[in-house]
């Protein structure tokens, strides 16, 4: 009987430390080991996402595969790690940060490596490439950090206009919508901005 008693015990503690180990791993994603904890995390957050792709040998696969990764695992991390934090939208929770940030280099550097031949009167030591992205990085972070017009409906569906509210009525119904959403339509606003600059510059030179 003491025996059967100590099993227990043995497998209630192994089923607590699972869950501390657990719950400890996906804060650990949700914030980027740490980095939405500092001030301006999601700043942070595309930040690391802008270094590793510019230091990737090809950028193209690294930003496939973040965006697979992204994509696939932040759900399951955003509902696992939920009950961690104090309000639904917790600005320590940065993979939308790295979604959206993925998602505006993968449609710039698609657009330049299609249509290339973009020619800037720089310096030699500085990369065209290096200087996309970095654009890149500036554009994705006004437009995520201000909430500019459908960023921010999307982000907070009661300041959205009525016309638009018919459009994406299904914000209002699911909080992780909402806060990956926003972070998608500033990439693709992104997207637009920096291919605008490139195709005026293409025309000019």
């Amino acid at each position: 009987m003491q025996f059967m008693q100590q099993q227990q015990d043995l497998n209630m503690c192994s089923k607590m430390d699972f869950k501390k180990i657990g719950d400890y791993m996906n804060y650990q994603l949700a914030t980027l080991f740490g980095l939405g904890r500092l001030p301006g995390g999601g700043t942070w957050a595309s930040l690391f996402v802008l270094i590793v792709t510019i230091l990737s040998k090809d950028p193209s696969n690294t930003l496939l595969f973040f965006i697979s990764i992204t994509f696939l695992f932040t759900p399951a991390i955003y509902k696992k790690s939920l009950p961690l934090f104090s309000s639904k939208d917790p600005k320590e929770f940065v993979l939308d940060e790295v979604i959206g940030m993925t998602l505006a280099l993968f449609i710039v550097h698609t657009f330049s490596s299609i249509f290339g031949g973009f020619i800037f009167n720089l310096p030699d030591y500085i990369n065209n490439q290096e200087l996309l992205f970095f654009t890149t990085f500036i554009v994705f972070r006004i437009f995520d950090i201000s909430k500019i017009g459908p960023v921010g409906w999307i982000d907070d569906p009661n300041t959205a206009p009525v016309w638009w509210s018919n459009i994406d009525s299904s914000a209002k119904d699911s909080a992780y919508i909402n806060v990956i959403g926003d972070d998608i339509m500033a990439a693709l606003l992104t997207g637009i901005v920096v291919i605008s600059i490139l195709s005026t510059c293409l025309w000019v030179i």
